[in-house]
């Protein structure tokens, strides 16, 4: 009794921030594959969803970012907090940005190698949701396994962009090859900040042991 009352009037605060942490990826991991049936499997309603936040990773996040600088008790420095869920919601942005760029061009679905990269973009979304999941559990093997499994997935997506732009580079049609280099390189850098995650979410689970 005497504790719970302590807690509740006179101890600070204390956020879960991994389950929070864990959500915002989740959110993170239906955005990608939003992505992906929007643009490989041409289904619009999935370009809308991200488009409309459906998904609500800009409320998870600035509920994450209000709760950091409410709570004095974190389970890790305060920093490494901030930065993931600021490349978290980088993530967000960045694919809602792809969205924007493509339909401006009016590429409406992509083939010929793009279902390689979405694929891949996937995979890293889905490691990274799997690694802070397991955060919460302290499963620290599992952790590891998952961040390199999104670095794997970028190491492959670099090497199906490296073929798919050395073929851009023998296109004699300029305005296809102009949109089909940006494209690619918004998609190269949402797997770049995959990759970044998985790193600070390594530099979490140090901090915690």
């Amino acid at each position: 009794m005497l504790k719970s009352l302590l807690q509740k009037y006179v101890l600070p605060k204390e956020v879960d921030f991994l389950s929070a942490l864990n959500l915002h990826a989740q959110a993170i991991q239906r955005i990608t594959h939003d992505l992906h049936a929007c643009f490989i499997e041409g289904d619009e309603q999935s370009c809308q969803a991200i488009m409309d936040d459906q998904h609500q990773a800009k409320v998870i996040k600035e509920s994450n970012m209000n709760e950091l600088l409410n709570s004095f008790i974190t389970p890790i420095d305060r920093e490494s907090i901030f930065r993931i869920i600021s490349q978290l919601d980088w993530l967000a942005v960045s694919i809602r940005h792809f969205i924007i760029e493509a339909k401006a061009y009016e590429v409406q679905q992509l083939h010929n190698g793009y279902n390689m990269i979405f694929s891949q973009i996937c995979q890293s979304a889905d490691h990274l949701a799997n690694g802070f999941d397991k955060l919460i559990t302290k499963d620290n093997s599992a952790v590891a396994n998952e961040a390199q499994g999104v670095r794997d997935s970028y190491e492959v997506l670099v090497e199906i962009y490296v073929e798919k732009m050395a073929l851009l580079a023998k296109n004699n049609n300029l305005q296809e090859m102009f949109i089909h280099r940006e494209l690619l390189q918004q998609l190269k850098e949402i797997g770049k900040r995959f990759q970044v995650c998985a790193n600070s979410l390594e530099d979490i689970l140090v901090k915690m042991n």
